[in-house]
C-alpha cells in the first residue's frame, strides 16, 4: 500500500464503528518503523489506565484488528503489527495522514449525540490511585453480585452517571463486575452498597441509631451526642450499628473517614478552632464510632 491509497483509505473508505481504527493507524504512523506491538496500541485506546490494559488490549485485537489486516493496512504476527507501505513516508506524508486520522475522529464525534453529550461531562477520569480506593473499601468484589476480581473484570462505576451529572468523586463510585456495569448502563443511579439491607440495620435502644443527622454521606452519618464531652462535640458513627471497626467493610471506614473530614470542616466554621482531637474506635453504647472535639480554648460562634 503507497501513500496515496493509505491517504484515500483514511480520508473516503474508513468505515468507523468507533473510534479504534484511525487511532490504531496513527499509532503505528507515530513509529519508528511503523511497527507496534499489542500493548502499545492498547495503550493509545486505554491512555495509560492500566486497570483496563487488558480489556484494550481484546479490542486491538477484534475490529481494528480484523478490518485493517483484511484492508491490507497492517499485517500481525507474534503480537506485533506493521504498517504495509511499499516505501518509507517522508515526514510531512506522516503528518498529513496524522491529521487525516485526527479529522476523521473529530468527524465521527461530532456526529454522534452520545459523544457531544460526553464532552458535557464530568472531564475527570478514574485515577488509578482512585479506582484502588474504590476496590479496596469493596473488597474486590462487585457490590451487585459479589463477583471476586480473581472471576470478573471490576470496573469503577459511577453511581449517578456522568451522563446524568454524576461526578468522579469517591461517594458516586462504586465497584461493579463487567457484567453488571453493562446491565446498568447508564439508565439509572442504583447505589448498590446503600441498598444492602446489612448497611441499614439500626439498633432499637441504640442512643446514636436514634440521634438526629447532623450530617450525613451515603454510609456514614454525624450526630450530637446526649453527653457531650465539649462545646461542639460531634460523633461520627456508621450509619447501621454495628459494634466494632473490625466489622465495618472497607466502604464504611473510607466514608466514616470522609465523614470526619466533613465535620472538622465545618467545625472550622462554626467554632473558629484550628485543633481538633479525634478519638477513633470508641464503642460506647455498643456502636462504633469516632468522636470529634474542638480542642480546648476554641469558643463556639453562631454561624454566619
Amino acid at each position: 500500500m503507497d501513500y496515496d491509497e493509505l491517504e484515500e483509505f483514511i480520508h473516503r473508505k474508513m468505515k468507523m464503528t468507533h473510534i479504534y481504527q484511525p487511532i490504531m493507524i496513527r499509532a503505528l504512523l507515530e513509529s519508528r518503523d511503523n511497527k507496534a506491538t499489542v500493548e502499545d496500541i492498547a495503550r493509545k485506546f486505554l491512555n495509560n489506565d492500566e486497570s483496563q490494559l487488558n480489556y484494550y488490549k481484546k479490542i486491538t485485537k477484534r475490529w481494528p484488528h480484523i478490518t485493517l489486516r483484511k484492508r491490507g493496512v497492517v499485517s500481525y504476527e507474534k503480537g506485533t503489527y506493521t504498517m504495509l507501505l511499499d516505501r518509507k513516508l517522508t515526514r510531512n506524508q506522516r503528518r498529513r495522514l496524522k491529521e487525516l486520522c485526527d479529522l476523521r475522529l473529530d468527524e465521527f464525534i461530532d456526529k454522534d449525540p452520545w459523544i457531544k453529550k460526553f464532552r458535557e461531562m464530568d472531564k475527570r477520569w478514574v485515577t488509578s490511585g482512585l479506582r484502588y480506593d474504590v476496590l479496596s473499601r469493596s473488597r474486590g468484589v462487585c457490590v451487585a453480585c459479589g463477583a471476586r476480581s480473581t472471576e470478573a473484570m471490576l470496573h469503577v462505576d459511577h453511581i449517578i452517571p456522568r451522563s446524568l451529572g454524576g461526578r468522579t468523586e469517591p461517594g458516586n463510585l462504586q465497584a461493579l463486575c463487567s457484567t453488571c456495569n453493562t446491565q446498568k448502563r447508564n439508565r439509572d443511579e442504583r447505589n448498590f452498597l446503600r441498598d444492602h439491607y446489612r448497611l441499614k440495620f439500626r439498633r432499637s435502644g441504640c442512643p446514636l441509631c436514634k440521634a438526629k443527622d447532623v450530617m450525613t454521606n451515603e454510609l456514614a452519618r454525624a450526630v450530637r451526642p446526649r453527653e457531650p464531652l465539649a462545646d461542639g462535640h460531634v460523633v461520627v458513627a456508621p450509619g447501621r450499628h454495628v459494634g466494632s471497626f473490625m466489622e465495618l467493610i472497607p466502604a464504611e471506614r473510607q466514608l466514616c473517614l470522609n465523614m470526619v473530614d466533613g465535620v472538622i470542616e465545618r467545625m472550622r466554621e462554626d467554632t473558629g478552632a484550628k485543633r481538633f482531637d479525634v478519638t477513633g474506635f470508641d464503642r460506647s453504647a455498643d456502636h462504633f464510632h469516632v468522636d470529634v472535639v474542638p480542642a480546648p480554648g476554641a469558643a463556639p460562634r453562631a454561624r454566619r
